[in-house]
């Protein structure tokens, strides 16, 4: 049986989907933290199993019998790493034979504030001697208008990237990439893919790209992380929005985006979709 984490969330609802859509009767559990987050789930006849990656007996309930696991990688960024070793912890004592995991793209360069905890996830699991394959996601293709703030609308787009390129893909195609790789496991064992869409851009670029799509000139200048910073805090953003927004930035500004593989169109049998393709689609919604 195969147990995907977050199975309510939408990279993890996604994974069942595609899934289920390949091997209707495929033995599949999700993990949620509670009934009513696991409604849907039950509809679609996947077995929804409760708890929450803090509390150790209710993973250790929720693995029972599970042989492969998708860890999707935690929200919380506070005390995530033990998070996730609860899991594999857990996963190792219950006998599972194989964990996927989202990491993030070229984890352990570090290049990413977010990137420590994935290199420390990594490493936990390779020393768990259980059988891996790890996914180091770009950042989601479908948050790029969360970046832009208001500047389609005001025609102006200031954001840090010290010039750098970066590399989104979609999550719904990571998704299918993922339950391509869990419905053939075995294939993919003590297996790393770094997992990006076919080309990188920079945000000036990006901000041709828009202009493009949407008939308006949409001008982009590149920013200090400290002044981002100041402009959040003082729009009056909850302090967690700016920190999050702020480690966004220099992910940005630190190349740490700004690679390119051919994985996940291996994974998916056809190349990835574009982010003009994307932009467009966006626009014109």
């Amino acid at each position: 049986m195969i147990l995907i984490t977050g199975a309510n969330g939408h990279l993890g609802s996604q994974t069942i989907d595609f899934l289920l859509e390949n091997n209707p009767d495929a033995d599949i559990a999700g993990l949620v933290r509670s009934e009513e987050k696991g409604s849907e789930l039950k509809k679609k006849g996947v077995d929804v199993r409760i708890g929450d990656y803090t509390d150790y007996p209710s993973i250790e309930k929720a693995i029972e019998g599970i042989d492969t696991l998708l860890l999707i990688s935690s929200s919380t960024l506070k005390g995530r790493t033990d998070q996730h070793n609860n899991v594999i912890q857990v996963a190792k004592e219950a006998g599972v034979e194989h964990i996927f995991y989202t990491s993030i793209v070229e984890a352990d360069k570090e290049l990413s504030p977010l990137s420590p905890d994935h290199a420390a996830t990594e490493k936990l699991i390779k020393n768990s001697g259980i059988s891996y394959t790890i996914y180091r996601n770009a950042f989601y293709m479908e948050f790029l208008p969360l970046f832009l703030g208001d500047a389609l609308e005001t025609g102006h787009w200031a954001f840090p990237s010290d010039g750098n390129a970066i590399n989104l893909a979609l999550r719904s195609e990571m998704a299918e990439a993922l339950a391509n790789g869990l419905a053939n496991a075995k294939e993919h064992k003590n297996s790393i893919y770094e997992i990006t869409s076919k080309q990188s851009y920079t945000l000036a670029e990006i901000a041709d790209m828009l202009s493009e799509a949407s008939g308006k000139e949409i001008s982009y200048s590149d920013i200090s992380v400290s002044e981002f910073e100041q402009a959040l805090t003082e729009a009056g953003l909850p302090d967690e929005q700016v920190a999050m927004s702020v480690m966004t930035a220099q992910t940005f500004v630190n190349g740490a985006l700004d690679f390119t593989y051919d994985d996940m169109e291996k994974l998916l049998g056809r190349k990835p979709t574009g982010l003009d393709t994307f932009i467009n689609q966006f626009i014109t919604q």
